[in-house]
């Protein structure tokens, strides 16, 4: 076996290809040291390939500079500035959906007519536009309120959102199984709280139709 030693660096087996001197390999481009237990990996590429990867990611570089409007040293500053505006655009508009979905669950409970026994069901099927959180926000704030069921779904992706107030009484997951039966799906959840995905999207305004029928006829 032979061994490579790099005195009072490093001693490995090798395992590449012999060169008569080092004038053979060429430039040599290092390009990452990581940490890996009690050793370090190093990559690096070489020769002819070298030069090719340094080309490379220059142009990357390049790109990301002319997309930041930053020179190329200010690229590591700019990333983490647009890291930082998306991450507070993000609590924005979660904030800002949230009061939204507050907004339409306080007009929904106003519209909606109790039954005999004073239930109200609130069945929705939101538009493809409509974001999951949403979604989970309007069903929490309506089930906040006595007596009411909510039952939702998006025409988009097919998600099923069945929410009660704890003192409704009913069985959501119970429901959701139901609704599963007739429309292919997966899901699950609690008897206040159950939700889920149907197979085919373009079902979910039936199966919404279908869940309060099902309140209302048991």
């Amino acid at each position: 076996m032979r061994a490579i030693e790099i005195e009072g660096a490093d001693l490995q087996p090798c395992g590449g290809t012999h060169v008569k001197s080092t004038a053979e390999i060429g430039i040599i481009l290092v390009r990452r040291c990581s940490k890996m237990r009690q050793d370090w990996r190093v990559e690096f590429v070489c020769g002819r390939r070298a030069a090719r990867v340094a080309r490379h990611d220059f142009q990357l570089l390049q790109k990301a500079s002319e997309e930041l409007g930053a020179a190329a040293a200010d690229v590591p500053a700019a990333v983490q500035r647009a890291i930082s505006d998306r991450d507070g655009y993000f609590k924005t508009v979660k904030s800002l959906l949230q009061r939204v979905a507050e907004s339409d669950a306080a007009t929904a409970l106003q519209s909606a007519q109790p039954a005999e026994n004073g239930l109200r069901v609130i069945a929705r099927t939101l538009d493809e536009s409509s974001q999951s959180e949403y979604l989970n926000h309007f069903a929490a704030q309506l089930a906040k309120s006595a007596k009411t069921i909510a039952l939702l779904s998006q025409s988009g992706d097919g998600h099923l959102l069945f929410a009660q107030h704890p003192a409704v009484g009913k069985d959501m997951n119970a429901l959701l199984k139901q609704v599963f039966a007739q429309f292919a799906g997966k899901g699950g959840g609690t008897r206040d709280f159950a939700r889920g995905k149907l197979n085919d999207a373009a079902q979910a305004e039936k199966a919404v139709a279908l869940a309060k029928q099902l309140l209302i006829s048991g």
